[in-house]
């Protein structure tokens, strides 16, 4: 995989100080008309070039008010369309129109009134983090990487070090290849924005601001008038990283034709919109934890029947952006569950209701820990832990349960979805053969215990 660059916005919140400054500086009047309102959005971009075409590699949408600066970063790889109805990542859109389309691109998209933008070189980026003396980081893993066609080498080494201009870009391009995070470069990129910050804070002096503003002002293209951008430093110039407030558009990578795309989650992305830019506290998807168990009825005809129901479960939700926690059988050395269960631990009725909506199963049945715990055993079961409640918290609790690996507090979730065999997800993988599992920590004390991770 290609790594890419994340790193205009890292110059460009900065710059807009340093630019109207040195406007100032030349002497061009700082009376005339705006056409930036106060809470207008500006788009951020940061350019990097493979073979003679220029893409955009780092996006993000910011909104300056009162008190905060939001940044919203929006993956290269997201999928769009273009006025011709083709499908495209959005990194592309400006080959072809130019910060103008992309820009409208995110306006439409978002249904949002992005006019103004501001456009950064990479290699503004390493003589801005020289001009300023480098930027402490903490690299949790040693990153290397090596790409001839880009003349891409990254070299560098884990632990707290200060990074010069040249391995700062490493460190910003830098993803791996055999996860393909572009997430965790987004954060990563995040992580640095506020570090620079905390850096730039630091050099307020009129000398250091001329010499970072002419090593960088090279690299950087604006819709922004002078005039607007000399306002906008009297408005930023008193923040500190507690101004700033980061978000990422959620979604998830697909393969779609041999091409890697990013899909945004529709539903997700318009409340993290409101949320976010709107000041709406709106429940989510991701707002919602739930550890899903197999509760599929055992048959001694078939009896790899319901294996697999568990991950499939934890699958989707985790496609729906659910905060799936864990994953594995119920406690019962049945599994006697004909109808689905969510049993809503938070007791918050909102989050249960929508996860039955997710689920899309017309029988499933919401009860509080109590009501669960009231359910009778199968026959010839007894619960030395007293009732089905405690003795699926203990299994949880005692068992290492994927996808981490570790036993999982019950409590640490607001649900906890148990498949039962009316569920629809109980399709051809419940049909499937026996699944891999990972083996118990400890010896169950009840004769309740699980036998394998479905």
């Amino acid at each position: 995989m290609r790594n890419k660059l994340f790193l205009g916005v890292i110059s460009a919140v900065f710059l807009l100080a340093g630019l109207t400054i040195y406007w100032w500086y030349k002497g061009e009047s700082r009376q005339g008309p705006t056409t930036l309102a106060s809470n207008d959005y500006v788009l951020f971009m940061g350019l990097d070039q493979v073979d003679q075409v220029r893409r955009t590699d780092t996006i993000i949408l910011a909104k300056l008010e009162d008190q905060s600066l939001k940044l919203l970063s929006i993956p290269r790889d997201l999928q769009v369309k273009f006025a011709d109805g083709t499908s495209h990542k959005i990194n592309e859109a400006y080959a072809a129109g130019g910060p103008e389309l992309t820009t409208q691109l995110v306006s439409d998209l978002y249904g949002l009134p992005v006019h103004s933008y501001i456009v950064a070189d990479f290699a503004g980026v390493s003589q801005l983090v020289d001009s300023v003396g480098g930027v402490q980081v903490t690299i949790p893993k040693a990153m290397n990487y090596t790409d001839k066609s880009q003349s891409l080498v990254i070299n560098l080494a884990a632990g707290t070090q200060m990074l010069n201009g040249s391995q700062a870009v490493q460190y910003l391009r830098y993803r791996d290849s055999s996860t393909n995070e572009d997430l965790g470069r987004i954060q990563r990129q995040q992580q640095f924005l506020g570090l620079l910050a905390q850096k730039l804070s630091q050099n307020q002096g009129v000398d250091q601001i001329k010499n970072w503003v002419t090593a960088a002002l090279q690299f950087v293209k604006t819709n922004i008038s002078s005039v607007d951008l000399y306002r906008l430093v009297g408005r930023v110039k008193g923040f500190t990283t507690q101004n700033m407030k980061f978000s990422t558009i959620p979604g998830q990578a697909q393969m779609i034709g041999n091409v890697s795309y990013f899909i945004q989650s529709p539903l997700e992305t318009s409340a993290r919109i409101d949320e976010f830019f709107n000041n709406k506290q709106i429940l989510t998807n991701s707002d919602v934890k739930v550890i899903v168990l197999n509760g599929y009825p055992k048959d001694p005809k078939n009896p790899t029947r319901g294996q697999g129901l568990a991950k499939k479960g934890f699958d989707y939700l985790t496609s729906q952006s659910f905060d799936a926690i864990a994953y594995w059988n119920t406690p019962d050395q049945v599994y006697d569950y004909q109808t689905s269960y969510i049993v809503n631990i938070s007791g918050d009725t909102s989050k249960a209701q929508r996860l039955a909506s997710a689920l899309k199963d017309p029988n499933i049945q919401i009860v509080t820990p109590d009501q669960f715990a009231q359910l009778p055993p199968p026959d010839g079961v007894t619960f030395s832990e007293g009732d089905r409640y405690k003795a699926t918290a203990k299994m949880l609790l005692t068992t290492r349960i994927p996808p981490n690996d570790r036993g999982v507090d019950l409590n640490t979730a607001d649900l906890v979805l148990i498949l039962g065999a009316g569920t629809p997800l109980a399709g051809p993988v419940a049909q499937d053969a026996g699944v891999k599992t990972t083996p118990p920590a400890t010896q169950q004390t009840t004769p309740t215990g699980s036998t394998g991770g479905h």
